[in-house]
Formats: C-alpha cells, sequence, structure tokens
C-alpha cells in the first residue's frame, strides 16, 4: 500500500497509508497535518492517477515541492521527497516497487550492440551479431507528408518500421483499397 513518512520537521518517523485521496495541509482535520506556519489550511493533494499517484498543489501561498522543485502537479514515484514548509515527506509506493520487479529486465540497443562487440569477432572481423535479441519495439512515427508545394497531404507513416508480416498486410490492404476504387470507378462508369 502506498504511503507517505514524515522525515523532517515536526511528528517525523510519522507514517501516512494513502487508501485514497489525502489532503495535507495546516488543519488538523486534514488526512496528512502538516504542522508548519507556511503550510496552507489546505496545502496540496495526494490521488490516485490511473495506475499511479500525483500530487497537485491547492493554490497554496508557499507552493509545494517534489525534489526540491516547485510543482503545482506531478506524478510520484517511489522516493520521491515531498517539501511542505521546513517538512519534508517521503512518498513509497509497494504498488510501483512490485510491478518494477515482476518486470523482466531488457537491454537497451546500446547495450546489445556493446555486448555484442565484446564478444568474439567472426572471421573478415565482423561481430556476431546472432547474440543480439530485440525485446522492445519503437511505436510507429507517424509524419506530416508535405506536397511540392509545401502543404500538408495527409498524415502517414514509414511502412518499414512494420514487421515484414505488418508489411505484407499493409501492402495487401493497400492492394485491396485500390481494387476496390477500380471497381467502384468500373460500376460508376456503366
Amino acid at each position: 500500500m502506498p504511503k507517505v513518512t514524515i522525515t523532517q520537521g515536526p511528528d517525523a518517523g510519522k507514517t501516512y497509508d494513502l487508501e485514497r485521496a489525502a489532503i495535507l495541509g495546516r488543519l488538523e482535520s486534514n488526512d496528512i497535518p502538516v504542522h508548519d506556519k507556511k503550510a496552507s489550511r489546505e496545502h496540496a493533494k495526494i490521488y490516485r492517477q490511473g495506475q499511479a499517484f500525483a500530487i497537485v498543489d491547492l493554490n497554496s501561498s508557499n507552493g509545494t515541492f517534489v525534489n526540491g522543485e516547485q510543482i503545482t502537479k506531478r506524478v510520484l514515484k517511489t522516493g520521491d521527497e515531498i517539501t511542505i514548509g521546513v517538512v519534508h515527506l517521503l512518498f513509497e509506493s509497494a504498488e510501483e516497487d512490485a510491478v518494477q520487479a515482476a518486470a523482466p529486465k531488457r537491454k537497451s540497443l546500446e547495450e546489445a550492440f556493446a555486448s555484442a562487440a565484446e564478444s568474439k569477432q567472426q572471421p573478415g572481423g565482423r561481430e556476431s551479431m546472432d547474440q543480439i535479441q530485440l525485446t522492445g519495439h519503437e511505436p510507429l512515427q507517424f509524419n506530416r507528408i508535405r506536397t511540392s508545394r509545401g502543404g500538408s497531404s495527409g498524415i502517414g507513416f514509414d511502412i518499414e518500421q512494420l514487421s515484414p508480416v505488418g508489411r505484407l498486410l499493409a501492402y495487401l490492404f493497400l492492394i485491396g483499397v485500390f481494387a476496390g476504387l477500380i471497381y467502384l470507378g468500373y460500376v460508376l462508369m456503366s
């Protein structure tokens, strides 16, 4: 369960579990009371945003800081330090730690090429590239297609980014579209 622990200031060592949204501020009725004169009555709010937690400043007088940077809104990660006046709070999320522990460790493309370069070289001075395994993929890069006059003719993507099967399906789709247009023209003309 995500939690916030006061690490500096009054109430240091006190921990608050975050079951739902929590208001931080000077009022004792707040979910997480912050005992500092620089804290507003309702200073900031921590809430669930999808699978993560976020903090938002509630128009406080002196600002809310995360890792030393003043924020208006920020998604929190384990280890983030929230500062309100002289009070420092540490955010920890067991859910985030569990997701990171369960995620397989992937090599980046640079790490894969570096490890391949360090491996034995094949005759002729070429590195053995069959040891590289790409575990991720890049999303399709969409670009504006410019006409010769500088205008925009639509949005397209680089078909070379697709896998061989994806390219085949894209080509078959385009052939089907053109065949349909030709058939439609034939029907309209007769």
